[in-house]
């Protein structure tokens, strides 16, 4: 267990000196031009072989009386020039309809993380998230989603549910076929959240 705490530690050592320098962008501080759905949870601005990058995250929960209730997620990637914000990206996901425990949230300390692991000097954005809607204490759905310019990468699977069990993952095809430093960095993420308790718990 020890040797497993070294190691990754060490990994998300070698992200944050891959790391461009990206600093924390408050809602009161959003340039001109940046939109985004539902409550803000948090942005980050740097620059990269793209120019001026800035991706805000945010989520969005409603009580949907007939059906149940509905919680979102987004993040959204600009690069800013001449005064303008252009959108390069955008992601959605969401929990709707739930009758039962029920959220959609970025883990605690990975909402974003923004590295160049493979150094081709165009940033790797990270972000790694639960959906959950059930009545006891199964797994829920979680991924981590990485872009790398617009090109987006995907780990699929569940969380480890109260007992232990569950926590598998699958990479998609683009994810099969990145560096292998996303990968390995993919793999720590993973192992850093899987076994995380939902907010509230």
């Amino acid at each position: 267990m020890k040797l497993f705490a070294v190691a990754l530690l060490s990994a998300f050592a070698i992200a944050a000196q891959a790391a461009p320098s990206a600093i924390a962008v408050t809602a009161t501080q959003l340039p001109t031009g940046i939109t985004f759905k539902g409550n803000f949870k948090q942005a980050l601005r740097w620059t990269d072989a793209e120019g001026d990058n800035l991706v805000v995250v945010s989520t969005h929960s409603d009580d949907n009386s007939e059906y149940g209730y509905n919680d979102d997620l987004y993040a959204v990637r600009y690069t800013l020039a001449g005064g303008k914000a252009q959108l390069r990206w955008s992601l959605h996901d969401y929990v709707h309809d739930c009758g039962v425990d029920h959220q959609a949230t970025f883990f605690r300390g990975a909402a974003l993380q923004v590295t160049d692991l493979d150094g081709n000097g165009t940033a790797e954005v990270w972000m790694a998230y639960r959906l959950m809607c059930r009545g006891d204490i199964s797994s829920d759905t979680m991924k981590v989603i990485a872009y790398q310019g617009a090109q987006k990468y995907a780990m699929r699977g569940e969380t480890r549910d109260a007992g232990g069990q569950g926590g598998s993952y699958v990479f998609d095809t683009a994810f099969l076929e990145a560096p292998r430093p996303l990968r390995e960095f993919g793999r720590k993420l993973w192992a850093a959240h899987v076994a995380d308790a939902p907010d509230g718990e």
